[in-house]
């Protein structure tokens, strides 16, 4: 099952229509105590969702890489070469899923 970043979101009836209203980050801070530091190969470059997949089993996990290294180009981010923090697996797998 793929994890929404709205699944911890209260929902809010407006307009007789239910939302989510505005998304609060999951990002704990046992999660930002809990990262490692990995270099990007050519591979994997702009291609947060193969990192997530290869990390932790779900492509639609890229998000939450996206979120931890406050990555203000999602689009072209990251660049081979560069390092980048991850969540260490065993704490996804306990705070986020």
């Amino acid at each position: 099952m793929a994890y929404s970043r709205f699944s911890r979101t209260d929902s809010v009836l407006f307009d007789n229509n239910e939302t989510y209203g505005r998304w609060a980050s999951p990002i704990t801070n046992n999660i930002y105590k809990n990262l490692t530091v990995i270099s990007v190969g050519a591979q994997y470059a702009g291609r947060p969702d193969l990192i997530a997949n290869e990390l932790y089993g779900d492509s639609s996990l890229d998000w939450v890489l996206i979120a931890v290294n406050n990555a203000a180009d999602a689009l072209n981010w990251p660049s081979a070469g560069s390092t980048i923090k991850v969540p260490i697996r065993s704490i996804i797998t306990s705070e986020l899923l």
